[in-house]
């Protein structure tokens, strides 16, 4: 599963994904990872679940990104969820670019093999996104 968060700044995606990423921490059976841009939010992410700075450790465009999931996932074959606030952030592109639109099929892909569920923020009115992006809006 892939689900997107979506709105203009300052509707509230983060305070929604921190939401969502401790609400459903019993429930699940696997590990969960928070990527974030930002250590603002660390203390109001269960301790349960991994929290990582994006940006304090380096991540920046799709390579790497994409190359760090790859690489969590292959370190931790237990982890259920990955939570991703500000997709377009660590990116360093606009989100209706052609590396954004590579890296959701290369995440689709990974989650056809993996059964990994991602949920992103990306910060857009739900009118204006780009198809590949729109097909995950729950």
């Amino acid at each position: 599963m892939i689900k997107i968060i979506e709105g203009a700044k300052g509707t509230g995606k983060t305070k929604k994904i921190i939401e969502t990423a401790n609400y459903g921490l019993g429930e699940r059976k696997g590990d969960t990872v928070f990527l974030s841009t930002t250590t603002r939010y660390r203390t109001e992410i269960k301790p349960q679940i991994k929290f990582i700075d994006a940006k304090g450790e380096g991540i920046v465009g799709k390579e790497m990104l994409f190359g760090f999931i790859k690489g969590m996932l292959a370190a931790n074959y237990d982890i259920e969820y990955i939570f991703i606030d500000g997709v377009y952030k660590i990116m360093g592109v606009e989100i209706d670019s052609a590396e954004m639109a590579e890296l959701f099929m290369l995440l689709e892909k990974l989650e056809e093999g993996t059964g990994v569920n991602f949920v992103l923020t990306v910060s857009c009115e739900r009118e204006k996104l780009p198809s590949f992006i729109a097909k995950y809006l729950g």
